[in-house]
This record gives C-alpha cells, structure tokens and sequence, in this order.
C-alpha cells in the first residue's frame, strides 16, 4: 500500500519539509504529490484548512485511509524546523495506546485539584478547528458560554486563541478548563486542572465530556499512560526520517474513521 503524502501549495515550504522527512523514514512505502493524491489512495495532510478542506471530505465519504499532522502536544513545532509534529488516523483524535512508552518525553504532573472555589477557564477554540471534517467552531464559540452558564454561578474566563496571557496564569485560578480540542486542555490535565471537552479532544479520555459535570468534574486515573500514549503519537523531523512514524501511523490506521 502506498501512502501519498502531500504538500499543500498554500503551505508548501513547511509541508514539503514535514512531507520529506516521513518519505525518507517510508523504506518505499511513500510518495510525494503536490497537492490532491489519486482518489480512493491513503494519503498524509497536513492541518486543517486549505488542502485538507479540498481532499479531506472526498476521503471520509469514499471510507479512504487518510492521516493527519497536526502541532504537537509538547513542544510543538508550530510549523518549524525543529519540535514535534502529531499525526493521527482519520481525524484529529488520537489513538488511545496500552503500550506507550513512559520513558519518551515524561513529564511532572500536579495531583489532580479538588472541587473548590476557582473560575471556570473557556479556551476557545481556533476558527478553522475541524473544518475539514464539517466543524463549526463559530457557532459553537457563540453558544458555549451560555451553555456553561446554565450549569454554575462561577466566574467564567474567556481565553481566546492567540492569547499572549500564559496559560500556566490562567490554570493558576481554574476549577475547570472548558474548551472544544484545543491543546490547552492537555496542558490543564498536566497542571491536575479537571477539563471537559469534546470527545474529539486529545484530552477526552482524562476528562468529561459533559457540561453537567462541571461542578464535579471528572479526575481519572491513568494520567502517566494517557500520557506515554500522546508522545507515542508525535514526532520530530528527525525521528520521522528515521522510521519511528510509520510503524505508529499504520498501528493506529482507522482509528479515528467514521
């Protein structure tokens, strides 16, 4: 099986960079296209607007195996050189892997903070989140105050995308962080800040998923593994012209589809 791995024209110095790197680590399972692959072929894409809104609705109709890079969950690369790059299978929600290793990128964890006082933290998300894929991150930026509003009397932050407050300021004063997907809600579990989220969130299988758990909001357990998972799922440029990505990549294929 080949996987198309595709350079996005409005992007195409950073994308050819990433797209390079996994086809020297595809020991000749990879090619290079600029732009769509052949209909019905696996391809890799990178983010979510641009080319992925033109091929990746087509992919999800036809039931094609199709992946996407995305920024890291730690120390993202934001488009870079250097830092790590996630990639994850049909969508944008990582696997969820018994088998990560916990020595690749530990980190400390605060214990988890208990229900008390402290303000409701709202990340919005970016607007561009999920589009490829049909979401509407305005309409549900428009209504998502409200909706917390009918659960709790507590102060509500808004943090919107882009903000130059450290989010390490804001957790600082949070009972819960409430957000879409958006990374800060990995960065919230860290600092043993409860979330809810969507269950497309990276964070989903550490939090709740609904808002009237906000008072109470969930704690699990298994934050070390949850943990060892996510860093199973990123990669440096190095490491994916090394090999290390593809393995991971055809390990969780289909994982996120339908």
């Amino acid at each position: 099986m080949t996987i198309w791995l595709c350079v996005t024209p409005e992007r195409r110095e950073k994308t050819r960079r990433i797209m390079e790197a996994l086809h020297a680590g595809g020991r000749g399972a990879t090619r290079i296209c600029e732009g769509s692959p052949p209909r019905g072929e696996p391809f890799v894409v990178w983010g979510h607007r641009w080319l992925a809104e033109r091929i990746v609705p087509q992919a999800i109709r036809d039931k094609t195996p199709w992946w996407l890079i995305d920024n890291g969950y730690h120390l993202p690369a934001n488009g870079e050189a250097t830092g790590y790059y996630a990639i994850t299978s049909g969508g944008m929600t990582p696997a969820l892997l018994a088998d990560g290793d916990p020595k690749r990128l530990p980190v400390p964890m605060a214990p988890w903070r208990e229900p008390g006082a402290g303000d409701v933290l709202l990340a919005l998300p970016g607007a561009g989140t999920g589009q490829m894929m049909g979401m509407d991150m305005a309409a549900w930026s428009r209504t998502i105050e409200k909706r917390i509003r009918r659960q709790t009397d507590r102060q509500i932050v808004i943090r919107e995308k882009g903000c130059k407050r450290p989010l390490c300021h804001d957790l600082a004063g949070a009972h819960v962080l409430v957000t879409h997907s958006s990374k800060a809600a990995v960065a919230a579990v860290l600092a043993g800040v409860p979330v809810i989220v969507e269950p497309t969130s990276a964070a989903a299988p550490m939090g709740s998923t609904k808002l009237a758990d906000i008072e109470r909001p969930k704690r699990p357990d298994g934050r070390e593994a949850w943990w060892a998972s996510l860093m199973a799922q990123q990669f440096t440029l190095a490491e994916m012209r090394s090999g290390l990505a593809l393995p991971m990549m055809r390990k969780v294929a289909g994982h996120g589809a339908g």
